[in-house]
């Protein structure tokens, strides 16, 4: 398992850090004459911003620069500041994609060095990173096929002086059982319906899916088509669109990610059970397990709708704070051997979330004067009222593990969190 950053920045991609876990990416499509329009998306969770109270809500602000050069001159830079509007406190917690800034920039073809700084307006939160930018000449002399961009909408035009109406998915990112991804594709002084083959393939190069298309909508200057793929085919992890015309001898490729949620990839769906058996039942997790495509992720959304506190709100806060305690388990249990989210500390902190008090001493086994470390966990307030629970160091190497009582004592509490049968 891998968190998503981690993820975009190995697929070329430009992503910040765990306060600030933006994604930036690059697109290209003509532009007048021989110059590119490149197409500049930015991700960002509400989470990422330090919200003000106002009259109407709650107010973020976060400022953009990219800056374009070549052969260490500077060609052309952009800056943006932005803001973000929301109506309730809850919402300035979101930890999935909330935000989208995107900006379209006239350049002329060659290879640019490309700076991208973003930061919120309010705390020291931000990040910067340094990357090169290809950006290729487009037209019936030359390439005569855009790059996939993966969009939340888009509408086609006729001529390369008019600005495409889209709105891009920086992140090239769906969620499993959420909306299927669209591809916006763009040809040159081509004819209409000019065929394109378009499939997506997994990371070995196996095919998962495959359409042939027509570029119907446009004019003579400039045809295009929005492609809906369906989503029950694809699986969970990282994928590859790739488009290729009859004349081409190689396709022209851009990464899709489908992920469980903003904040964890993961390869396959059977990983997915494995931290799920921690909130789930048995019946739960085999009735996730026996099934595939659209009826799988029909469960999955039942999954999650049976533990929504609040069904009425946007989100998902039961699901928000399961996946963030599985990234804090990660990050801050790990013992040698095992990930953080596998270890008792972990599982504990998972399904019961942070506890009042820590106290970590020295334990006596038994009558022997050997003592072993311990660390003692407290929740005032438990499922079932007040739970002390002692995590001891057996081997002397680092691995704390639930005695035989305090086991008992949590699996108790996370059987009274579990759906009622009746509720299923």
């Amino acid at each position: 398992m891998a968190r998503p950053l981690e993820v975009y920045r190995e697929l070329g991609m430009l992503a910040g850090s765990g306060d600030y876990p933006a994604v930036a990416s690059f697109a290209t499509m003509a532009g007048p004459g021989d110059s590119t329009y490149v197409l500049f998306g930015l991700s960002l969770p509400n989470s990422a911003l330090r919200f003000q109270r106002d009259e109407s809500g709650f107010l973020g602000e976060y400022a953009v620069r990219i800056t374009f050069s070549r052969d260490s001159v500077r060609v052309r830079e952009v800056r943006r500041q932005e803001v973000v509007r929301i109506p309730s406190f809850a919402e300035t917690g979101r930890t999935e994609e909330s935000v989208v800034f995107q900006e379209l920039i006239l350049l002329e073809p060659g290879e640019y060095t490309v700076e991208v700084e973003t930061r919120d307006q309010h705390s020291s939160r931000g990040f910067q990173a340094v990357d090169t930018l290809l950006v290729p000449r487009y037209g019936a002399s030359s390439r005569r096929l855009s790059e996939p961009v993966v969009v939340y909408r888009a509408t086609g035009r006729e001529t390369q002086e008019v600005y495409p109406e889209l709105i891009t998915n920086p992140r090239r990112t769906v969620p499993y059982g959420g909306d299927a991804p669209r591809l916006y594709i763009e040809g040159y002084g081509v004819a209409e319906g000019y065929p394109v083959s378009v499939r997506v393939v997994d990371e070995h190069g196996t095919e998962v899916w495959q359409s042939q298309v027509g570029l119907y909508d446009g004019g003579a200057e400039v045809r295009s088509t929005v492609v809906e793929i369906p989503r029950e085919p694809l699986p969970l992890g990282r994928l590859w669109i790739e488009l290729r015309t009859p004349s081409d001898t190689q396709a022209i490729r851009s990464p899709l990610l489908v992920t469980i949620s903003d904040q964890w990839m993961v390869a396959n769906f059977e990983e997915v059970l494995e931290f799920l058996r921690y909130i789930a039942s048995s019946e739960e997790l085999d009735s996730l397990s026996e099934v595939t495509g659209a009826e799988r992720r029909e469960r999955w959304e039942r999954f999650w709708a049976r533990r929504d506190p609040v069904p009425a709100t946007p989100i998902n806060e039961f699901r928000e704070a399961f996946f963030e305690r599985v990234r804090i388990a990660t990050e801050q249990f790990s013992e040698p051997g095992r990930p953080g989210w596998r270890t008792d500390r972990g599982e504990v902190f998972i399904v019961l979330g942070r506890p009042d008090q820590v106290f970590e001493e020295e334990g006596r086994i038994g009558d022997a004067m050997s003592t072993r470390r311990i660390i003692v966990w407290i929740y005032e307030r438990g499922p079932t009222g007040r739970l002390e629970l002692v995590f001891e160091d057996r081997s002397g190497f680092g691995r704390y593990e639930l005695t035989p009582s305090s086991a008992s004592a949590f699996r108790s509490a996370a059987n009274r969190l579990r759906p009622r049968r009746e509720d299923r």
